[in-house]
C-alpha cells in the first residue's frame, strides 16, 4: 500500500471513528482487520490515528486559529478529518515535505470533500505552514 493509499485510509478512520464510542484502540483493531492492506505501513497508520486522538483538542485549536468567518462545527467532518490528519503530520513528521502533506490533503478534500474543499484545505494548511 501506498503512503497516499494509507493516508486515504488514516482519514477514513478518523472520520467514521468521530462517530463511534469504543475506544480507539478497539476502533484500530477493529479497521485493520477489516482493511489488512493497512497493516503493511501499520506505523505511520497507527502513530498518525493515534497521534490525532491523543492530540485532537490541541489540533482543533490549531486548525480554529486559520478559520475566517467559520467555526470548527460548521466544517464538514471529512474536512475536519482531513485538516486533522495533515496538521498532525506537519507538526511531528519532519522527513515528510509539508508540500507533500498538503498536496496530498488537498487530492482526498477533491475525491471526499465538498465542491469548496480543496480550495479550503489549501488555503488553510498554507496559512499553517507559512505561521510555523
Amino acid at each position: 500500500m501506498s503512503r497516499i493509499e494509507t493516508r486515504e485510509n488514516v482519514v477514513i478512520f478518523i472520520y467514521q471513528a468521530g462517530f463511534r464510542k469504543e475506544p480507539v484502540e478497539e476502533q484500530l483493531a477493529i479497521y485493520k482487520e477489516n482493511f489488512p492492506s493497512v497493516v503493511e505501513d501499520a506505523e505511520y497508520f497507527d502513530r498518525v490515528c493515534l497521534g490525532v486522538f491523543a492530540r485532537k483538542e490541541e489540533l482543533d485549536e490549531t486548525i480554529s486559529k486559520f478559520l475566517k468567518k467559520w467555526t470548527l462545527k460548521r466544517l464538514p467532518r471529512i474536512d475536519l478529518a482531513i485538516l486533522e490528519a495533515s496538521v498532525y503530520e506537519i507538526q511531528f513528521y519532519e522527513d515528510i515535505p509539508t508540500s507533500v502533506t498538503i498536496n496530498e490533503a488537498v487530492k482526498l478534500s477533491k475525491k471526499y470533500g465538498t465542491e469548496d474543499s480543496s480550495a479550503f484545505i489549501n488555503g488553510l494548511l498554507s496559512s499553517f505552514e507559512k505561521s510555523l
